[in-house]
């Protein structure tokens, strides 16, 4: 790159960036980088800027920046690290794309990639500093992707905060899953499996079309409601329009269950290079919990369904993480990168706060079997 000029620059949002130009720096199964992805949320909720990094005249790197939330939750950062002494409570500017819990690093491949991914962290941080930030914070990286952005910079921190569950799909699907494990637990797979079928519960995997988007945005809004969040039917009507815009869902399959005439469970799923990623759940609690219809639609029926299109891993995201270990997921650490403006965090307390987190886990779900990913051990003393 000697003698190679290196650009900064700040877009309105990623439409004015070439979608070609664009995922040519995103990773296979990087969903939420895509530039599908943060366009469809833009045209839902509003444009968000882009930091880019250019080589010569080819975009090289880049990162969509927001604000995160204010109320606690996923995306409230006082939530993230209790035991860290920081300016959490100040604003910070996130990097990554609006309210995703899986994050990943946009940029070119090679001997550039070092290079821009520092300009990039210290442009964002530039970008904080204008606009009188405590510094900046992408979240939800998987560790490999966390520790090559925080060496990007000297003064970034590397802390976990949250974890996620992976699938790697065998070639014959939920019945390599239940026969790999142990005997009591294959029983117990074995049943949830038949019990399913005799609560009168059935399955189809279908195309998102607006029938399908009618029938199932109610089932979404309110199971999200449940949790938390309030966004509600036309939120959900108002994405997947979006969603339908930018051409997602020429990769989305969503499995059905019906019940009694009426859908009773639904999962939305989106396949991105060697990944199928499930992304939103919703289910008629006036059906009833019965034939464990939540473990088909969230675990069982996912991981078939990327068997029969050769998908090698299927990505459950952060929540219900007990319940996807026990039917085949493991559990892989996430975590953030952190870089303050005028203050620096104590390294001591960063140290002992990933060791804690770690050893939560661990001790949480070591029962299970192949529960955990290796990187837990990279933080246990």
């Amino acid at each position: 790159m000697l003698g190679t000029s290196i650009d900064m620059r700040l877009v309105e949002a990623v439409d004015a960036i070439s979608a070609v130009e664009w995922d040519a720096l995103v990773r296979p199964g990087d969903l939420f980088c895509s530039h599908a992805w943060l366009r469809h949320l833009d045209l839902a909720s509003g444009p968000h800027p882009v930091l880019t990094i250019s080589v010569g005249n080819r975009i090289a790197a880049a990162t969509v920046l927001w604000d995160g939330e204010q109320t606690p939750g996923l995306f409230h950062l006082p939530d993230f690290f209790p035991k860290v002494s920081g300016p959490w409570r100040r604003p910070f500017v996130w990097l990554g794309a609006r309210r995703s819990v899986r994050n990943g690093l946009i940029g070119v491949a090679g001997s550039q990639r070092s290079v821009v991914l520092s300009h990039l962290l210290t442009g964002a941080l530039d970008y904080a500093r204008e606009h009188r930030r405590a510094g900046v914070v992408m979240p939800y990286l998987p560790l490999s992707a966390a520790r090559e952005f925080g060496r990007a910079h000297p003064d970034a921190h590397v802390l976990l905060h949250s974890a996620e569950a992976i699938v790697a799909v065998p070639a014959h699907g939920t019945s390599d899953v239940v026969a790999q494990a142990s005997g009591h637990n294959r029983k117990r797979r074995r049943r949830e499996l038949r019990d399913f079928t005799a609560a009168g519960f059935t399955a189809e995997w279908v195309d998102l079309t607006p029938d399908i988007e009618a029938a199932i945005a109610p089932l979404i809004a309110a199971t999200r409601h449940r949790f938390g969040n309030g966004q509600g039917v036309d939120w959900m009507r108002r994405v997947f329009a979006a969603q339908r815009r930018v051409g997602l869902l020429d990769h989305t399959k969503v499995l059905l269950c019906h019940r009694a005439g009426r859908p009773a469970t639904v999962a939305v799923c989106y396949r991105h290079g060697d990944s199928l990623h499930g992304r939103y759940f919703g289910a008629d609690e006036a059906l009833g919990k019965d034939g464990y219809a939540y473990f088909v639609t969230t675990c069982y029926a996912p991981i078939d369904y990327a068997a029969h299109i050769g998908a090698p891993r299927l990505l459950l995201a952060t929540s219900s993480l007990e319940a996807k270990i026990r039917r085949g997921a493991t559990v892989e650490p996430l975590a953030a990168v952190v870089l303050l403006d005028d203050a620096e965090l104590d390294i001591d307390s960063v140290r002992a706060h990933n060791t804690d987190l770690a050893r939560g886990y661990w001790d949480r779900f070591t029962k299970y079997e192949s529960s955990l990913s290796r990187d837990w051990l990279d933080f246990l003393p």
